[in-house]
């Protein structure tokens, strides 16, 4: 998403019964994309999630089960992101997190990656911001911006 792009909460549409419709991945081809003024991040291979602040959702609206002390670390605010435990790791995070009752001791390993928070107006850089800003008041281990 271009950094100077404005995508504000009046624009985004209800996409499930707790979700919205988040950014995608694009394929970047340098023939026809000029990438300055662009921000762009490692794509992460885990379990795309919506957090609006009390329950997780996948891009498509269905619920993660998380466990109540993990989601007690995050912050209150939406956010659009990755559920993560490391790279090559896909199918265990997939596991972890399709399971109805979730395993605490599972979900330790499990890093919620945040892109955005879409439901903030302005423009995609001060979004990003916004996060740092609601990040630092209660560092844990479990929420992390991608860089």
């Amino acid at each position: 998403m271009k950094s100077t792009e404005k995508e504000s909460a009046d624009e985004k549409k209800p996409a499930g019964s707790g979700s919205i419709e988040v950014m995608l991945a694009q394929t970047y081809d340098p023939v026809k994309h000029d990438p300055s003024g662009w921000l762009m991040s490692e794509k992460m291979d885990g379990v795309r999630c919506y957090w609006n602040g009390s329950c997780l959702y996948t891009r498509t609206g269905g619920i993660i089960n998380a466990p109540k002390e993990w989601k007690a670390q995050l912050p209150k605010m939406a956010l659009d992101g990755e559920l993560w435990t490391g790279r090559d790791d896909f199918q265990n995070i997939v596991s972890i997190v399709r399971h109805k009752t979730p395993d605490p001791d599972d979900w330790k390993s499990i890093k919620f990656m945040i892109f955005d928070a879409p439901l903030i107006k302005g423009t995609f850089a001060e979004r990003l911001v916004k996060i740092a800003e609601e990040l630092a008041k209660e560092p844990n281990d479990v929420v992390k911006t991608i860089k």
